[in-house]
């Protein structure tokens, strides 16, 4: 009875160790970073050197290296896996090309056309680069995939900027493929870094997100110079007519939630014009709007009279307002809407962004009244218009999804500013 109980026991801590190792290695490999070898290493198979020795790794190679405490690091290569001292690794600096040979190129174990292949890059996909060994090679990654490829047959990408056109946006993928995993979503309308785009799939760069999407959800940019629009482009005869809700002074802890679950109730994409110091109070509600796929545009910090100001003040109004604005999403703001519509040539010689005025004015500022804010959107609105609320009232929360319901049974569809005024 003893020796069936003693062999269960020694099963069951068999069984244990296995899922133990098993999750351990899986999490190593979630978490794991390409670093470089600083000099000559030996590898362990445990954290000490009292273990066995595994091999040795040399200086300048590559490996996949996981933290396992303060002295110690768990690397993997093709051949070898173990223990090394953590001072014997560093972060390299990497960069991303894209594979310019017409056919794709080899992945290979080492530095030599002899070694063994490892895996297949594409033409036109997109590799991050670790560094460069002699003769010609530099260590790459895929993917999950690592290893060495012909330097001669990589380039520098063209980087052109795309905007995201994927209603409920677009999932970001560690491959060009839909099995790949998918590592995170870049919001409808994201203004992205575009690297390159084959077999149908875009290898895109947004704030910390990085991968691939379907090229099909993305479309160009119009280049907006820093002029002034108070109206958006009209539709072509039989197309459906178009309207841009727009809402200044937030983001506003109360109101600008409020708006968005309206604005969700209905699908309905809107652009928010954020006052600095507001952002600065509320960069969670700013981070919801960014999340549900709206557009952010600058507002000024203070809300000044910009042609008030000298050109140094107004240029220290808008950048400060967009550095809060990236540090709350990693996205900087790219329209801009002058307080009061006061602007002038001085004033826009400092800001790139276009300056967006609007057609329709909704008055909620000033009379603070739900049904008159529909009132003034039926006196005036048409295809095109640009319609000025405020996120910041009680009464435009109130009083908003009777403007939605309006205009879409007259016919409109609801864009940001950026597309109408393409």
């Amino acid at each position: 009875m003893m020796k069936k109980f003693l062999s269960y026991a020694m099963f069951l801590t068999f069984l244990i160790s296995v899922v133990v190792v098993g999750q351990a290695t899986a999490n190593a490999e979630s978490s794991s970073v390409i670093q470089q070898v600083t000099k000559d290493a030996t590898v362990y198979g445990e954290a000490s050197t009292e273990s066995a020795v595994m091999g040795h790794v040399a200086q300048g190679s590559f490996v996949k290296a996981t933290p396992f405490n303060q002295e110690w690091t768990h690397i993997q290569t093709q051949q070898l896996e173990g223990y090394v001292a953590t001072t014997t690794l560093t972060n390299p600096t990497s960069e991303k090309l894209i594979v310019a040979k017409k056919g794709g190129t080899s992945l290979f174990t080492y530095p030599s056309p002899s070694a063994q292949k490892t895996g297949q890059l594409y033409e036109n996909s997109t590799v991050v680069v670790y560094g460069t060994a002699p003769g010609g090679w530099s260590f790459v990654q895929y993917g999950h995939e690592t290893g060495y490829a012909a330097t001669n047959t990589l380039k520098k990408p063209t980087l052109t900027k795309k905007r995201v056109n994927a209603v409920n946006g677009a999932a970001v993928h560690l491959t060009a493929s839909p099995s790949g995993k998918v590592i995170g979503t870049i919001a409808n309308q994201t203004i992205v870094q575009h690297y390159a785009t084959f077999a149908g799939w875009a290898y895109v760069e947004a704030g910390d997100q990085q991968g691939y999407i379907k090229a099909s959800e993305l479309a160009d940019v119009m280049i907006l110079d820093n002029k002034v629009y108070n109206k958006g482009v009209t539709v072509a005869q039989g197309a459906k007519k178009r309207v841009a809700l727009t809402f200044d002074d937030g983001p506003d802890a109360k109101v600008t939630p409020q708006i968005l679950a309206i604005l969700k109730k209905y699908d309905v994409k809107a652009t928010f014009f954020m006052v600095g110091k507001n952002v600065s109070r509320n960069p969670a509600t700013l981070k919801k709007v960014y999340e549900e796929g709206h557009e952010i545009g600058n507002h000024t910090w203070n809300h000044p009279k910009l042609t008030t100001l000298t050109k140094v003040n107004v240029k220290q109004e808008v950048d400060r307002t967009s550095n809060a604005i990236y540090a709350a999403i990693g996205q900087y703001p790219t329209v801009f809407r002058p307080p009061y519509g006061a602007t002038s040539e001085q004033v826009r010689a400092v800001i790139t962004m276009p300056s967006i005025l609007w057609s329709v004015d909704t008055l909620d500022w000033k009379h603070r009244n739900a049904d008159k804010i529909l009132a003034n959107v039926k006196a005036s609105v048409k295809d095109g218009s640009i319609i000025l609320m405020h996120d910041i009232h009680q009464s435009t929360a109130n009083g908003l999804e009777n403007v939605i319901l309006y205009l879409q049974q007259q016919g409109y569809e609801f864009v940001t500013v950026s597309e109408i005024l393409q």
